[in-house]
């Protein structure tokens, strides 16, 4: 094992690396063997292997650990400080973004009350997974005609979020919007105000927090409103972002 990086480790059998609870300023990348991850009551959580990333989440974020690491056997494993990941990052600004937008893309940030099939008033029937063809927003005012086509634009890529274009001085949006429209004080849109997505049962629209809610077929959602995402249905959805009496109309086409 001499030709091992110098901050290679070797454990032997029932060895702990992570302690559950411990602050450690060092995690682990295994290089052969295999380690035992328990949660704190004791729980196998799994056996990994060679590749596993140990203490992440520490190092990232820091404070204790969530598992137990113990050794199965002999161990090689490459040590990996805080202080040099926090480093790296700060070298490296566009692997965070692109890190941070992959991960946020994989969590379930909507809640098991908002996953539930929502009845609302339409014809159709609800949008299941792999129950559509083809998705489509279409502009059903003269203010939201200025920012697409008549046939409206083909959604593809999900979350696709929609919002008002920010004003010189203002910050970005933090969650990514696809397609931003010019407005004007009192505001009907906010920066981010609602994003089309696929929801556990259904395809969904989801209010992110705008300041006056988004009405989907004659219901109003948003951080004011019991809910905020309802499940979307085949055929023609109607959308007013902001407002009652907003200037931003769509129309959500979902084909079967």
């Amino acid at each position: 094992m001499t030709n091992l990086p110098a901050r290679t480790r070797s454990f032997s059998d029932g060895e702990v690396l992570l302690e559950a609870g411990s602050d450690h300023e060092t995690g682990f990348v295994i290089l052969s063997g295999h380690v035992e991850i328990r949660n704190a009551t004791g729980g196998l959580i799994e056996l990994a292997s060679q590749g596993a990333v140990l203490g992440a989440v520490s190092l990232l974020f820091g404070g204790g650990q969530e598992y137990r690491a113990t050794a199965k056997g002999a161990v090689e494993a490459i040590s990996v400080d805080r202080a040099s990941v926090s480093a790296q990052l700060a070298r490296n600004p566009d692997l965070v973004r692109e890190s941070a937008a992959a991960i946020l893309a994989r969590l379930d940030l909507v809640p098991q009350a908002e996953r539930d099939t929502v009845p609302v008033d339409h014809d159709g029937p609800v949008a299941t997974p792999g129950g559509w063809s083809e998705i489509r927003l279409k502009p059903a005012s003269t203010a939201t005609r200025a920012g697409l086509s008549r046939r409206g634009q083909e959604i593809t890529r999900m979350p696709f979020g929609v919002g008002r274009k920010p004003l010189r001085g203002e910050q970005s949006p933090r969650t990514e919007v696809a397609l931003m429209f010019p407005d004007s004080k009192p505001y009907n849109l906010s920066r981010s105000h609602f994003v089309i997505e696929r929801g556990h049962n259904a395809l969904m629209i989801r209010d992110v927090g705008s300041q006056l809610g988004t009405v989907v077929n004659g219901l109003r959602i948003g951080i004011e409103e019991p809910l905020n995402a309802v499940a979307l249905h085949i055929g023609e959805n109607e959308i007013i972002a902001g407002g009652s009496d907003s200037p931003f109309r769509f129309v959500i086409e979902v084909l079967p």
